[in-house]
């Protein structure tokens, strides 16, 4: 089971033709695809954001019923704490964004597909880059 990150879900919106096949085949595979609160909040942000609005959000909300929104729950706000903390400890913060989802899809044991590692290299969580 995969999770995808913001960006992931963004460059599906641009048109990312390979991402797209990418994602069919895991689709066909049976292998569930998923998206974190966190993901639809930046998502909503922009396409409010966005100079016509109404269509962006249109093609988000279509692009989105295709996935599972997973819960942000107790279990996932302790993961975020707890990572939180130890990240701070060690003086190797991560954006809290960031944080979050990957706590999301820690405690759903799940894979975090993303396109900036980085953004993940001092989290506890499984990643693929793609």
């Amino acid at each position: 089971m995969y999770c995808l990150d913001t960006n992931i879900v963004i460059d599906i919106l641009r048109g990312d033709n390979n991402l797209k096949v990418k994602l069919e085949k895991l689709s066909k595979s049976n292998e569930g695809l998923f998206i974190t609160p966190v993901t639809l909040c930046e998502l909503y942000k922009g396409a409010y954001l966005h100079h016509n609005p109404l269509q962006k959000i249109q093609d988000l909300e279509k692009v989105i019923s295709s996935f599972i929104i997973l819960d942000f729950n107790e279990k996932a706000s302790k993961k975020f704490g707890e990572e939180y903390a130890k990240l701070s400890k060690n003086g190797k913060l991560a954006g809290e964004f960031d944080l979050m989802i990957a706590s999301i899809a820690k405690v759903h044991n799940i894979i975090l597909i993303t396109r900036d590692k980085k953004d993940f290299d001092n989290i506890d969580v499984k990643i693929e880059v793609w």
